[in-house]
């Protein structure tokens, strides 16, 4: 899509050599002095072109990438969560924790008293780990 850089005021001016950070097309004079990107455009089939949001979208996706990953990482462990309280009730053992793949380690965030008793919090559950007996009480959390 090629961009028009006339506007109905008439012909614009480009003697101060400004350009988009994102396509490299020429900025007009009378732009206001901050502005760095082109203005969004629309073309006839309603399609937005926003060259501020591209530049952005392309800087943030290592980011992005690696959020993703870890909530899509954290919904997974959730619905096998979700499962083993389904099948086996919220008082399971440790090796029903390791057939279900579910690796307390990998929990949002945790706490461990003073006691040793381990308390694992997940995407929507929160497993309360008992060392001397290996039975873990899972609940559900908002």
């Amino acid at each position: 899509m090629k961009k028009k850089f006339t506007e109905k005021t008439g012909i614009f001016s480009y003697l101060l050599k400004r350009a988009c950070k994102f396509c490299n097309a020429p900025i007009h004079d009378k732009a206001h002095g901050a502005s760095e990107f082109c203005p969004k455009t629309w073309d006839e089939n309603g399609k937005v072109r926003d060259c501020k949001t591209a530049y952005h979208r392309e800087n943030d996706k290592p980011e992005r990438e690696i959020q993703a990953e870890y909530n899509g990482r954290n919904k997974a462990i959730k619905s096998r969560i979700d499962f083993l309280v389904k099948k086996h009730g919220d008082q399971v053992p440790t090796e029903l924790l390791d057939t279900y793949d579910i690796d307390l380690t990998e929990c949002m965030r945790y706490q461990i008293d003073p006691s040793g008793i381990l308390t694992s919090y997940f995407l929507s559950y929160i497993i309360v780990s008992n060392p001397f007996n290996n039975i873990h009480k899972i609940s559900f959390h908002d």
